[in-house]
């Protein structure tokens, strides 16, 4: 499809010194322009195509699907169709964008499917209004080829009179199995509200992966205590972590929450929480400046004298974990310093680019944290294609030697521009003011 600058820039290169030509005739120009117009009247002929493409053969019947099979064959047509959109096209950030699209809508299906099995089997629609959040990429606007699920709901409190019968029953016989209830009076609202959400969030935690999202090895999922809760749980979770230090929810935690979005149902209610959750903790100092240390602690692959440092033993012997040492040091300091500056969006490229705005980084700057995201997210696209039949681990690992020199000075660049952002955080934010 070449919907890019490709055209554009062979052009100027195939006809430079004619396009300096001071005597070329008005034809001669016309006939050159000509040759470029085709070319990108046939680009954008592409496009149009595979935006079509797109809408009737996965959005609209996505949409449409009446079953978790439905949705899990769409799914994999949307990552094949996306893979050799990438192989073509080589554009990380449309990549991105496509699978918000796609994996959004089999979110959004998702749930309403969930909710007519929820009344079928007699447990009734959503008892009050909830919302369904995405973390992790899902959050950031960042999904790659493989995904898992990292989710949380949030639920709003409801009014007394509201559940069936048989939401009720099961919910009294559920506290009394569990020891929790010796006499029905002791069961209240908020059980019989907490315990409707987690059999709903449990189903959809099954029903995604029925439909292609892998479960969080990590745990990172509303099927989860931790990341389920009404609007009042999830206030004394974040208080109890960020001021007292306690409680179920941990350090990495808060981290995780600052990437949160809303994918489905009434947004409002993540609003009101983030807002209130992300002032808190950027006025917290101790806890920022913990979170400053673990952003400047986080070691590259790049040793002392510019090389690559590698596994030494193991099954990655002579490969380094790009996601580990490139990636994942990269995300932790643009997040923390965003959120320093009051940058309360999700996504690292829009972060980056706000901190421009905001005159906390150079252009320079800017442009070298982009740079070193895409080709850092490049890579992994890439080792996803070349190991999707093997572990998900593989899939962090490569070997340097195996690029050519080109890409290796550029991923030498990105690595050598994640050290010098840490030791900015290292002058301005651990050393610097703000403490």
């Amino acid at each position: 499809m070449a919907l890019n600058f490709s055209s554009i820039e062979a052009f100027v290169a195939e006809n430079r010194e004619r396009i300096k030509d001071k005597a070329l005739l008005r034809h001669e120009r016309y006939s050159m322009l000509s040759g470029l117009r085709d070319k990108l009247q046939r680009s954008l002929d592409d496009y149009n195509r595979f935006e079509n493409e797109l809408t009737s053969l996965v959005v609209d019947k996505i949409k449409k699907a009446k079953s978790y099979g439905e949705l899990n064959r769409y799914h994999r047509r949307a990552v094949s169709g996306i893979e050799a959109y990438f192989k073509e096209e080589d554009t990380v950030m449309d990549i991105h964008d496509l699978f918000r699209i796609v994996r959004d809508d089999i979110t959004v299906r998702t749930l309403a499917l969930v909710e007519e099995e929820m009344k079928r089997e007699g447990y009734g629609y959503p008892p009050s209004g909830y919302v369904w959040v995405g973390l992790g990429s899902e959050g950031r606007d960042e999904q790659t080829l493989m995904t898992d699920q990292d989710n949380m709901i949030l639920f709003d409190e409801t009014r007394d009179d509201f559940g069936t019968d048989y939401l009720r029953d099961e919910c009294y016989k559920h506290y009394k199995t569990t020891g929790i209830e010796d006499g029905f009076a002791k069961v209240t609202e908020k059980n019989v509200l907490d315990y409707y959400y987690q059999i709903f969030a449990g189903k959809v935690v099954e029903r995604l992966h029925e439909v292609g999202f892998e479960k969080c090895k990590g745990g990172v999922m509303p099927s989860n205590t931790k990341w389920r809760g009404s609007l009042t749980d999830w206030r004394e979770r974040i208080q109890e972590r960020i001021i007292h230090e306690r409680g179920i929810f941990e350090s990495l935690d808060v981290i995780i929450l600052t990437d949160a979005r809303p994918i489905a149902g009434d947004r409002s209610l993540l609003q009101a929480l983030i807002e209130e959750f992300l002032v808190l903790l950027r006025n917290n100092k101790f806890v920022m400046k913990d979170f400053y240390t673990s952003a400047v602690l986080m070691p590259t692959a790049l040793s002392f004298f510019g090389n690559f440092k590698t596994e030494k033993n193991g099954e990655y012997r002579g490969k380094m974990n790009i996601k580990l040492h490139g990636w994942a040091p990269l995300i932790l300091a643009v997040r923390m310093v965003a959120i320093t500056n009051g940058i309360f969006d999700t996504n690292t490229v829009r972060r980056i680019r706000l901190l421009r705005d905001k005159n906390v980084i150079k252009k320079d700057m800017e442009i070298d944290l982009i740079d070193a995201y895409l080709i850092f997210v490049r890579l992994r696209i890439l080792n996803q294609i070349k190991n999707k039949t093997g572990k998900q681990s593989d899939m962090n690992y490569l070997n340097p030697d195996l690029l050519v020199s080109e890409e290796q000075g550029k991923l030498r660049k990105a690595m050598k521009t994640v050290e010098v952002f840490q030791k900015y955080i290292e002058q301005n934010l651990l050393f610097g003011q703000p403490f």
